[in-house]
């Protein structure tokens, strides 16, 4: 039995196998490819930023002349109304009263108030007091 087993133990290769037993069919080659000249967007890119940078120098251009314009016409509006406030402030004498028509007070239409005495309960709370204390 051991004997068996070291015989088991003892490698033995498969034979190589010098014909395919499933053939594979062949890969088709792709054609080389064909090279092509580079094509850069530096030059195009160029062009289109040199348009963007004039638009944008032409809109902070129109931006400033409108904010100048804003504040001058500022300036002159404040200007016409610090001179309407030196106009209107400056102190004018009242006009002397006119004492034509005197106030002459007239008696009231009305009753005079009749007094009441006020409900106090003060009675009754002697009463509560005395009943609790007994």
């Amino acid at each position: 039995m051991e004997r068996e087993e070291a015989e088991r133990r003892i490698f033995i290769a498969q034979p190589i196998m010098k014909e395919d037993p499933i053939p594979l069919p062949e890969r088709e080659r792709k054609p080389l490819t064909d090279i092509q000249e580079f094509v850069f967007h530096v030059d195009h890119r160029a062009v289109e930023r040199s348009e963007f940078d004039k638009k944008m120098k032409e809109k902070e251009l129109t931006g400033k002349r409108i904010r100048e314009e804003q504040e001058n016409a500022k300036m002159i509006e404040e200007g016409k109304v610090i001179k309407h406030m030196r106009i209107t402030i400056v102190p004018h004498a009242r006009p002397i009263p006119k004492f034509d028509n005197p106030f002459h007070p007239q008696k009231s239409t009305k009753e005079k108030t009749k007094p009441k005495s006020p409900k106090l309960l003060v009675k009754q709370r002697e009463r509560k007091h005395a009943l609790h204390l007994k």
